[in-house]
């Protein structure tokens, strides 16, 4: 799997369409030196009782690993866009404290602002579960793809977590890499393997922009915060569809290897939901 990345780096950077503003393999290689994963994921056995097997100890090793890349334009028509990842190492994932949904998650705001009876009732048994396997290489933008931990429980159910909403993913962890990497870890390509009418029924009337005392406030950072303060769009769903669509415009350059009859289907899928 390191090799993977590693050439999916290598490819990046030779790429003349793209800019890759940094990553740390170099880094990561010296780190591998000193690291004891067995006895990394026997504190995890400890700390949670879960049994990792040896053959996935290899996940171990992209723990160091980071990304950034993007894509200008001189085509007035055409949008930014970028993509990478952090990835945390996999052991700590499995087993320390979880707190990086808390910017998102624990303010009045934002429950008043976007009511979930039900995820509200449970967020808090339910959110300390989860820890994050990689979040984004291009600075906050509230994205991470996660593990659910149980204890006991092997493997762990996978999730991508949007600023403070959560979607299941049916994929496994190995699954996951592979897409991440064919998709060229763009921002939201995630969302191209989630059910469409789950993404419209929690992000339809998800407003991350709320007006409080007369002014205009974003709840957390967010992609498309220009966008939604300026009115393009008003909900995230709206960002997750304008992204679909940025990706496939600008992909065929950038990337003539990604075939994109998936990615429009699922497009297209969004579109006819979020319009019924």
């Amino acid at each position: 799997m390191l090799e993977k990345f590693e050439d999916f780096i290598t490819d990046l950077k030779n790429n003349s369409f793209v800019k890759v503003r940094e990553d740390n393999v170099e880094d990561n290689r010296e780190l591998l030196e000193y690291r004891d994963a067995e006895g990394n994921f026997e504190e995890v056995y400890e700390e949670m009782k879960i049994k990792v097997p040896e053959k996935d100890w290899e996940y171990e090793d992209l723990g160091a690993l980071s990304l950034d890349w993007d894509a200008v334009t001189d085509q007035s028509d055409e949008a930014y866009i970028w993509g990478g990842f952090q990835l945390h190492n996999f052991s700590s994932a499995l087993s320390s404290p979880s707190d990086f949904w808390e910017p998102y998650n624990e303010g009045r705001r934002f429950w008043e602002n976007n009511p979930q009876p039900e995820a509200e009732a449970i967020w808090k048994d339910f959110l300390p579960k989860l820890n994050y396997i990689n979040g984004s290489g291009h600075g906050s933008d509230g994205t991470f793809g996660c593990i659910l931990r149980e204890e006991g429980v092997y493997p762990c159910p996978m999730y991508f977590y949007d600023s403070g909403i959560w979607f299941e993913l049916n994929m496994t962890l190995e699954e996951y890499y592979n897409t991440m990497l064919q998709c060229k870890a763009v921002y939201y390509w995630q969302y191209f393997y989630i059910d469409t009418e789950e993404i419209v029924k929690k992000l339809g009337n998800f407003k991350p922009v709320f007006i409080e005392h007369g002014g205009q406030y974003l709840e957390g950072p967010h992609a498309f915060d220009d966008k939604l303060r300026d009115g393009t769009i008003s909900t995230s769903v709206e960002g997750v569809l304008l992204q679909m669509k940025n990706i496939i415009k600008r992909f065929p350059k950038l990337f003539p290897d990604v075939d994109l009859a998936y990615f429009k289907e699922r497009c297209d899928a969004l579109e006819k939901a979020l319009n019924k």
